[in-house]
């Protein structure tokens, strides 16, 4: 096995049980041939050979003995999906080639465990450019992963450099190898929990807000000692994070109770009680008074909503977080490119006009027959592209918590499954909040005429009752076979290109009229929710 193909595409560690038969000769061989491939031997049980001349005449050295090696050996990239396999075969080739009984007898790859194992990107080595501005660059760059070569090392530093090569690894966040030591991830672990306790209790005691502000006071009195309850709790919980560290020096004394002429330096941690207080009264008050607020403004729903979206916002973080250190660059990228449907729909026609054609899909008027300001097509299109960033944000935070639950090699052959009904669902929400939402406004605009009522205005697009008079004979205008009433109140979106385009309330149709031929007048105020005028005669 060639040593430079380990260390070009290693990615996982392989633990090979193999057994060796022969005499010490071979032992010394194969301990040779293990260092020279890169192999690891992680333990070792040798039969001891006699020490004199056994009844049958046989020397110690020309003994035949058993030797039971555990080797870890570095998989290629390109092993495929049993790296077992490969790491057996390659015990079968090492053996054949040094003409050995060498039989490998099992072979197990244990997972990542980021708690006990540190893990490690190959990348490119540093640059050796002469200028320095290309060398800092070029290591910023590799810090930030932009040459990574997609590989993850797993174990120490100096194994992985025993990989992939000296100065061809970088480090994960946060940059130390300390970082990954068992008990300070544990520290971690238990610290991030009662972060996430402080949380969850900070927004409950946030949204008791909303009975507050509804003014009842039977309702009021205990949502306001609930979150009193609340906010200690979670002053409680944030006490170990605001504790002092002080150092004092003590006298010891003797057995006979004088003092010593020694001093002893003793570490003393002084909790604040009145910071964790004042950081929980921080957090749930702000939430609290956040919340009164949106509910006096624009009601209690709202004020829910505000907070739903917060705490997504948590999620989303959360999750992008855990994708973004699940490791390589290949399952983010996939993740991206498949989150990106979204945004690639509308931009294969325009951002804003996908929301104009289904809105105007009710008056059966098409987008380039409307007369909408630029501003509003601007707004239209944030507010597109908004949702679809949003729906990305999301579906990357929910791959990023889905994926580890799919590392077992049973529910491993789910993964295109899961990822085909994502991607599915997530085009699905997308056609609901934009394209679904659009079409019910035209809706609710077509209901909104037929009651006499002008409909709203929806990102600029508002059609406007108007009153249409022929300024030469009627008969000479281009209806194209349509009737046109002077008496009638027709709707319209405005002068597009020298012509207006009519729509019939009654029939539904519309029909375009050349803007010079004849004299709009607009029929009532035209704000929204004012009165149509049942005929032009008024």
């Amino acid at each position: 096995m060639d040593q430079g193909q380990v260390h070009s595409g290693a990615l996982h560690i392989v633990r090979v049980e193999a057994v060796l038969r022969g005499p010490i000769e071979n032992r010394t061989r194969a301990r040779t041939l293990f260092e020279e491939t890169g192999w690891e031997v992680l333990d070792a049980q040798e039969e001891e050979y006699p020490s004199v001349r056994t009844p049958g005449g046989v020397l110690p050295i020309e003994a035949i003995r058993t030797s039971v090696y555990v080797l870890a050996i570095p998989v290629r990239r390109d092993a495929g999906r049993r790296p077992e396999r490969w790491a057996v075969q390659g015990v079968k080739d090492l053996a054949d080639d040094a003409d050995l009984d060498l039989r490998p007898v099992g072979a197990r790859m244990p997972r990542r465990q980021r708690r006990q194992e540190p893990h490690w990107f190959a990348c490119a080595p540093r640059s050796t450019s002469s200028h320095f501005w290309v060398r800092w660059v070029f290591e910023l760059e590799r810090r930030l992963g932009f040459h990574d070569t997609g590989t993850m090392l797993l174990g120490s530093l100096e194994r992985a450099e025993r990989d992939a090569g000296k100065g061809r690894v970088r480090p994960p966040f946060p940059r130390r190898e300390e970082s990954h030591k068992r008990r300070h991830r544990e520290r971690v672990g238990q610290s991030r929990l009662s972060v996430q306790k402080g949380v969850m209790l900070s927004w409950a005691a946030g949204v008791l807000g909303v009975p507050v502000a509804l003014g009842l006071w039977w309702i009021a009195l205990p949502a306001g000692l609930f979150w009193a309850l609340l906010t200690w709790r979670c002053a409680v919980i944030m006490l170990p994070f605001v504790r002092r560290r002080r150092t004092t020096a003590r006298r010891r004394r003797t057995s006979d109770g004088e003092h010593a002429q020694v001093d002893e330096v003793v570490v003393v941690y002084r909790r604040q009680r009145w910071h964790a207080g004042l950081a929980a009264l921080a957090t749930s008050g702000g939430l609290f008074a956040l919340t009164a607020l949106v509910t006096g403004i624009s009601g209690p729903t709202t004020a829910l909503g505000t907070h739903l979206l917060l705490a997504g916002a948590v999620f989303v973080m959360g999750g992008i977080r855990r994708l973004a250190r699940a490791g390589g660059r290949k399952p983010f990228l996939v993740a991206a490119l498949a989150a990106l449907l979204p945004v690639a729909v509308p931009a294969l026609g325009g951002v804003s006009p996908v929301l104009f054609t289904f809105y105007g899909a009710a008056f059966h008027v098409r987008t380039e027959e409307m007369d909408i300001a630029e501003v509003w097509q601007l707004v239209a299109s944030i507010y597109v592209v908004g949702i679809s960033a949003g729906l990305v944000l999301v579906f990357l935070a929910a791959w990023g918590y889905a994926r580890p639950l799919l590392h077992t090699r049973t529910l491993r052959l789910l993964v295109p499954v899961v990822a085909l009904t994502a991607c599915m669902g997530l085009v699905l929400a997308w056609a609901v909040i934009v394209l679904d939402s659009a079409g019910s406004a035209g809706d609710e605009a077509v209901r909104q005429w037929r009651s006499g009522r002008v409909p709203d205005h929806y990102y600029g697009a508002n059609p406007q009752p108007v009153c249409v008079t022929p300024i030469g004979p009627l008969s000479e205008l281009p209806l194209y076979g349509h009737r046109l009433d002077p008496k009638q109140v027709y709707g319209t979106f405005g002068v597009v290109d020298g012509e207006v385009t009519l729509w019939d309330p009654v029939s539904g149709d519309i029909f375009p009229v050349p803007s010079d031929s004849v004299q709009v007048l607009l029929a009532g105020d035209g704000d929204p929710g004012d009165s149509i005028p049942r005929s032009c005669r008024t």
